[in-house]
């Protein structure tokens, strides 16, 4: 009796703590439902005027906001023709500069894509260059040597790495203070790539999939498994609560993932997104219309 009734009493607890784990486990999807369905937009302006522009990125400091020019027509966009700028917006979406930095045979911009601040500079991603400008003085542009690349299309910084995306190589640099550089392993045809707490996630143009990418470069990137929602991703970012924003240039959507990784939910719909930007600071998602040549302002709002 007493073996039987011990057989019970073990058995009583193992179905608590499962009990106890399928209710856990229901709690963070239900958390993590919350936070991708709770996510809104709010259009809060359009503004007009840009040269397929590519990118957007916020400077949260200064409230500016820097917009790559392409400046190429389709099928071009990889030419290093030295047609490409730099423009600057507010915040709100009034441009103060259309052609804030603008190619110069002393400083040829071709193809400028991916844009990244750290430590008073602004990095430019300009075809198969990486290129650096202090932003208080505009200059002067200098490259960042790179031991070889292909398509340099993204970037992002974690305060003190800064990570470069090459789409045509299929790796992402990791480039130090000092000018150190390590090879992060990333997936074919990568594309935005961005840094949170520690971790690096990245989006594949051909794969249409997300990944955590190891900031080591020591382990493959982990797919989240949610390739089946999108056509081609280009950029993303990370909001606060882990909640991912992505961009589907060809799917014509901007998305959201639950920090759960498996969520999905659109956003909003519009035509060719490209590399999107988040001040978090003021709340704020900035979004590339790269064919049509605007870019879209929302406001990111909880209920």
């Amino acid at each position: 009796m007493r073996q039987i009734g011990v057989v019970i009493a073990a058995l009583a607890f193992a179905a608590a703590a499962q009990g106890a784990a399928a209710q856990e486990a229901a709690a963070q999807e239900a958390a993590a439902q919350g936070a991708a369905q709770g996510w809104t937009l709010e259009q809060a302006a359009v503004v007009e005027g840009f040269l397929v522009p590519e990118c957007l990125c916020p400077d949260p400091e200064s409230g500016a906001v820097y917009v790559s020019n392409v400046e190429a027509a389709e099928d071009e966009y990889w030419n290093d023709d030295g047609k490409g700028f730099v423009s600057r917006m507010t915040a709100t979406g009034e441009i103060e500069a259309l052609r804030w930095l603008d190619t110069d045979p002393l400083a040829v911009l071709n193809g400028p894509k991916g844009l990244c601040i750290l430590k008073g500079n602004l990095y430019i991603a300009d075809n198969g260059r990486l290129l650096r400008c202090p932003i208080k003085e505009k200059g002067p542009v200098a490259e960042v040597p790179l031991p070889r690349t292909g398509k340099l299309n993204d970037l992002a910084t974690d305060g003190e790495f800064l990570y470069v995306s090459d789409t045509e190589l299929g790796l992402v640099y990791k480039v130090g203070p000092t000018g150190s550089q390590t090879i992060i392993q990333a997936p074919p045809s990568v594309n935005g790539v961005t840094c949170f707490r520690g971790r690096l996630f990245a989006v594949g143009w051909d794969t249409h999939e997300v990944y955590e990418l190891d900031p080591s470069g020591d382990n493959p990137p982990v797919p989240f498994g949610v390739a089946e929602h999108f056509t081609n991703l280009d950029g993303i970012e990370v909001l606060a609560d882990g909640t991912f924003i992505v961009s589907d240039f060809m799917g014509n959507q901007v998305c959201s993932i639950a920090p759960d990784r498996k969520t999905v939910q659109v956003l909003v719909q519009l035509e060719s997104p490209a590399d999107i930007g988040i001040d978090r600071t003021r709340g704020l998602l900035y979004v590339p219309q790269f064919m049509l040549n605007k870019a879209v302002i929302y406001k990111l709002l909880r209920p």
